[in-house]
């Protein structure tokens, strides 16, 4: 055998030996978890069935949490993406079409009915699309294999509770990447804090069940600070000399300060709502909003400025009401 070949067969020992200490690191990880679960009250039966199939972890899973964008939208062209006009229209269609169940949910909660169909469309078109990555298995990576490995380990013990209480089963359990699942991509935090089981069969279903739905994103928005009858956010225009440095959604002023700084609102008028606080905020590209208190809420789901601009647009646009 001449160097080249010693060297090479070498390397390849050593790689072998490297993804075998891999192997033997994630089989000895997933028993430790499995002893965890088990201590929690999970069933044997169950945690075998969800990691039967997973021998190692999700490389696509590890490929899209390592992933960055390759450039930075503007506003106007996210919503050409997130909210177009089919989107609406089909926002629309469903609000209609769910009009009774809608409006006796967000009357018990004291929410916007259009929100709610606003943040159901944003997330999953309306429960169309909820995501083919099987949940457990996706937690399980990112518990194995990221920057926030304790935070992700939190979320695969509670997926795993939500399957061994029955609201969900393991086929059924599939969502985004990172583990969000539902009509209303709730992780696994999110639906202890704030899935609703409404229709009174006793399993929180944000898959399937959409009173279920529903009540769970009106929990949502309750719960971070919805208020009742408030505005999301105006277009307005900024002086000529207005300091950006007071440009933020964390920069919060009464808007009868806003109005004394020369806020306008788009006709050159002075601002409403001069007993609420506000903030200015710009997103790239697209108008100047005064964001009230329910814009900071929408955050509170998805902390995105584009975000919360596309859900309050979509909201107005599917309820026909005038920006």
């Amino acid at each position: 055998m001449n160097k080249l070949t010693c060297l090479l067969a070498a390397c390849w020992l050593l790689s072998a030996s490297a993804a075998m200490a891999n192997q033997q690191s994630w089989q000895s990880w997933v028993a430790e978890v499995r002893k965890q679960a088990l201590d929690q009250g999970i069933s044997a039966e169950l945690f075998d069935e969800a990691f039967a199939d997973i021998r190692e972890p999700s490389r696509q899973v590890k490929s899209l949490a390592r992933s960055q964008p390759e450039h930075r939208l503007t506003f106007t062209k996210y919503l050409n993406t997130r909210a177009d006009n089919y989107r609406i229209a089909m926002g629309k269609k469903n609000y209609t079409k769910n009009k009774a169940i809608l409006d006796e949910v967000a009357a018990q909660f004291g929410v916007d009915p259009c929100f709610i169909v606003s943040f159901w469309g944003m997330e999953t078109s309306y429960g169309t699309y909820m995501g083919n990555f099987p949940v457990i298995k996706s937690l399980a990576t990112l518990a194995y294999d990221s920057n926030r490995p304790d935070f992700f380990r939190k979320q695969l013990f509670l997926a795993l509770h939500i399957v061994n209480d029955g609201h969900v089963s393991l086929n059924h359990f599939k969502g985004e990447w990172a583990g969000a699942s539902g009509q209303p991509q709730f992780l696994p935090s999110s639906w202890v804090e704030y899935a609703v089981d409404y229709d009174g069969d006793g399993r929180k279903d944000i898959w399937e069940s959409k009173p279920d739905v529903f009540a769970s994103i009106a929990n949502y928005m309750k719960k971070n600070g919805w208020q009742t009858g408030q505005p999301w956010a105006i277009r307005v225009k900024l002086p000529a000399k207005f300091d950006y440095t007071l440009e933020g959604k964390s920069i919060v002023k009464p808007v009868s300060e806003w109005n004394a700084l020369g806020v306008r609102t788009e006709k050159g008028e002075p601002l409403p709502y001069q007993e609420l606080e506000a903030s200015i905020v710009q997103p790239h590209g697209g108008p100047v909003f005064l964001a009230f208190p329910n814009y900071k809420m929408i955050l509170r789901y998805n902390n995105s400025i584009y975000y919360a601009g596309a859900i309050g647009y979509m909201a107005d646009k599917i309820c026909n009401r005038v920006q």
